[in-house]
């Protein structure tokens, strides 16, 4: 099975609508032992609010999606 990343959550930071820096939170599966949470920062991502804006209206209709909204 060997080793599987096990995402959390993603803590981003824009200045102006441009990414300035990150962390994401995440646990390690391996072969069945999970590890205690762990962080890693993210620099240099090509990646912007607008992206996000994208992202997260799909994360919504989803939501609204699945409640009948």
């Amino acid at each position: 099975m060997g080793k599987t990343l096990m995402p959390s959550k993603v803590i981003i930071e824009f200045e102006n609508g441009i990414f300035v820096s990150g962390v994401i939170l995440y646990k390690v599966n391996d072969n069945g032992a999970i590890s205690r949470v762990k962080t890693i920062g993210i620099k240099n991502a090509d990646f912007s609010k607008a992206l996000l804006n994208g992202v997260l209206q799909k994360f919504i209709k989803h939501a609204q999606d699945a409640e009948g909204i």
